[in-house]
């Protein structure tokens, strides 16, 4: 990989004995491990406003879903069973995501659904998360 332009930065003492002695630790100069913090820095960024769109996209869902239930909520009764059905399915969804999807997902996405003035889904005897 081809190295351009050379940048001077000011640390503090100890930021800079701190970066020198992880380097030390990986085997690599401090610039080198600079330059790696720095790429896994803005691939965390890329990966939060990744994590950010899909969360708005999933809010315009989610208020979509809400309006087509509050639609069946006021079916005649022998709609009934079929929106039940349509609960069970949203449930039976929702615990398929949340076993593929990380702990620091889950915790966003709750806070959104929070942030949305709803109720998030617990699953009943499953402690809560802490806040």
């Amino acid at each position: 990989m081809a190295l351009s332009d050379s940048i001077k930065v000011r640390l503090r003492e100890g930021q800079a004995l701190v970066y020198a002695a992880q380097a030390e630790q990986r085997g690599v100069g401090i610039a080198a491990y600079i330059r790696d913090r720095l790429d896994q820095t803005d691939r965390i960024d890329d990966e939060l406003a990744s994590i950010r769109a899909a969360m708005i996209e999933m809010g315009e869902t989610m208020d979509e879903l809400r309006d087509q239930l509050a639609e069946r909520s006021v079916a005649p009764a022998v709609d009934q069973q079929t929106t039940g059905g349509f609960n069970d399915m949203l449930v039976e969804i929702l615990l398929l995501l949340r076993t593929t999807t990380d702990s620091q997902t889950k915790n966003m996405v709750t806070s959104e659904v929070e942030r949305q003035g709803l109720k998030p889904f617990r699953i009943p005897g499953l402690p809560t998360r802490s806040r």
